[in-house]
């Protein structure tokens, strides 16, 4: 399956390179959210809110072909 990978702040920075604005990776059938955090070494986990094609999901969530991963970490300061 194919799975397009969102990162936001830091995360893009980290995981992707200069200029591009997603990640596409090639899964196979029965990958979870999870799997995909340990995959890319994803080093935030602690304060990591991942979003499934606009919903909150949960590492143990499994993903579809053409799934929308979105990788995000809250802002902070004021």
């Amino acid at each position: 399956m194919r799975v397009r990978v969102i990162p936001y702040a830091e995360l893009r920075r980290q995981l992707l390179p200069k200029g591009q604005d997603a990640l596409w990776l090639d899964l196979p059938d029965g990958t979870t959210v999870g799997d995909v955090i340990r995959q890319l070494d994803v080093k935030v986990t602690d304060r990591l809110i991942v979003g499934l094609d606009g919903a909150y999901a949960p590492p143990d969530t499994p993903l579809h072909d053409n799934a929308e991963l979105t990788l995000v970490t809250p802002m902070e300061g004021g």
